[in-house]
């Protein structure tokens, strides 16, 4: 238990430095790192850091972390189940904990009936040692406030006074997901319009099915392809970018990097009763509460300015998996871009940045930004074990 106690030992810290005088009781504290880090308790004794994914069901571990600490039969017995998700491939096997899991999250306590084993680090890397959805968080009315992290579950009925300068948006709840009504501006000869779903699971900013991005007329819209080793639960995913010029929900968004999915199979494939997710690029631009009893879901803007119209600067995706190597895995390459023309591969492993072992780079400068810029040195462990240094000249997005 020693090992897991290190290794869990920074959250804490973190978690307490959110908290403000002028945060209510009751509310669980988030950090917000393109998805909303919860602290939460299992079986009253072992700490886990979770994302809350409103495009899921229960409660999910991680694989790794459950192995990294000594945790894989910590919970009980265990099956096996098919899983499907975001990514481009067929529904995977994975195990299950078939015994009840006891969660303590905030002031509540909840009761997980079965516990999937998912690869989850693989997308989202080491801070991830599982998911919440919405089977336990969405029980009842939740205030989401971006403005000062913290989630907070809400008495009903929900007053005037709650409901105070938010606006309400035209939304559905259905299978225990989330639609709201909203419309996109592609160009003057491209509009999508209808259900996009709530993703609070999803870092992005808005991405389009395959179906609904095939009935485009995109031949003439500049792209950057990117592709990705592991997009989501269900394997890798192939993509591109491009500029919307609005976005319309309850307010007007101008600029706007979308994604548009080449997946075949998963959550962005076809046949699917939404024309696309918004993530929390855009939910971060808003307070939010969620009235499952009502299907009802109120926003207000607050005062985030965003990062929606900007896209990758060094045209790829890492992962940092210093928990089980030495540095962070690159997952994903844009088609073309500088570190895919300098000779970098996906699944190569950035060990240090302008000589700076990545290992040293604390959580809390990944998420306000490393600031590269100009000439920038990548040393790099390829798959046969051979280390290669490669200079990029970051200046331009990729689109």
């Amino acid at each position: 238990m020693k090992k897991l106690l290190c290794f869990i030992g920074l959250f804490p810290a973190l978690f307490a430095s959110k908290s403000h005088a002028g945060i209510p009781g009751g509310t669980i504290p988030f950090i917000f790192d393109s998805h909303l880090y919860l602290q939460v308790r299992l079986n009253d004794t072992i700490p886990v850091t979770v994302i809350y994914d409103t495009g899921a069901d229960f409660l999910y571990l991680d694989e790794d972390y459950l192995k990294l600490n000594n945790l894989q039969n910590a919970f009980g017995k265990k099956g096996i189940a098919r899983m499907g998700g975001a990514g481009n491939n067929e529904p995977q096997s994975v195990d299950i904990f078939i015994e009840p899991v006891k969660i303590h999250c905030g002031e509540l306590d909840y009761q997980n009936k079965i516990t999937p084993v998912i690869k989850l680090r693989d997308i989202l890397g080491k801070h991830t040692d599982g998911l919440l959805g919405n089977t336990h968080l969405l029980n009842m009315p939740l205030e989401i406030n971006f403005s000062e992290s913290y989630i907070k579950q809400l008495k009903e009925p929900l007053s005037a006074d709650s409901l105070d300068r938010y606006h309400k948006l035209e939304a559905r709840f259905k299978d225990n997901r989330i639609d709201v009504k909203a419309n996109l501006q592609i160009d003057s000869a491209n509009t999508v319009e209808g259900w996009f779903r709530m993703d609070l699971g999803s870092g992005s900013i808005i991405s389009l099915s395959n179906e609904t991005t095939s009935a485009l007329n995109l031949a003439g819209v500049r792209k950057a392809y990117f592709e990705t080793q592991a997009g989501g639960i269900g394997g890798g995913s192939e993509e591109f970018e491009l500029r919307a010029e609005k976005f319309g929900m309850v307010d007007t968004l101008e600029n706007l990097v979308i994604d548009c999915s080449l997946n075949k199979k998963g959550a962005l494939s076809s046949g699917r009763p939404y024309v696309g997710i918004i993530g929390n690029e855009i939910w971060s631009l808003y307070d939010i509460i969620l009235d499952p009893v009502h299907s009802s879901v109120w926003v207000k803007r607050n005062d985030n300015e965003g990062s929606y119209s900007r896209s990758s600067v060094t045209h790829m995706a890492v992962i940092d998996r210093t928990d089980i190597c030495e540095g962070w895995i690159i997952n994903g390459l844009y088609k073309g871009g500088i570190a895919e023309q300098a000779g970098i591969e996906i699944g190569d492993i950035i060990i240090a940045i302008n000589d700076r072992p990545v290992k040293e780079i604390t959580w809390e400068e990944q998420r306000k930004g490393l600031g590269l810029n100009g000439k920038t040195e990548y040393t790099i462990k390829k798959r046969n074990g051979e280390i290669v240094t490669y200079v990029l000249y970051i200046r331009n997005q990729i689109i």
